[in-house]
């Protein structure tokens, strides 16, 4: 990413604390329920109305990789940020509607603790 190197010290890491990229926030804006395994993807027709001047580095690197479907667990490994700022950052996307969260998958019921020990009582029974 261009201009990126000058916020790292190849020795030291990164010249800028992790809290100083969230403005100090510890939570994301909104309501949004940011947990591990949390999918979310870049929404394509807000995307291309914002300029990339009005967002930060991180933010631009967040869309680009949110252009599929990802968790947010691998979008916080890729940045080699910590979860809290990734959260917090993605809040922000969010409110912006630039990246939508995907709906997760209805669990399925679990079976029963009585037909598993029907089930186990018949195994037993072999």
């Amino acid at each position: 990413m261009p201009g990126f190197d000058r916020w790292t010290d190849r020795r030291a890491g990164p010249v800028v604390r992790p809290y100083a990229l969230t403005g100090g926030r510890t939570a994301p804006a909104g309501d949004a329920v940011l947990d591990l395994i949390t999918v979310i993807v870049a929404s394509r027709r807000r995307a291309g109305q914002v300029r990339p001047s009005t967002l930060s580095p991180e933010h631009r690197r967040l869309l680009s990789l949110c252009q599929e479907p990802v968790t947010v667990a691998d979008v916080a490994a890729d940045l080699d940020l910590p979860l809290g700022v990734v959260r917090v950052l993605l809040g922000d996307l969010i409110q912006a509607k630039l990246i939508s969260v995907k709906p997760r998958p209805v669990a399925r019921p679990q079976a029963s603790y009585n037909l598993l020990q029907e089930v186990l009582d018949g195994l037993r029974a072999l």
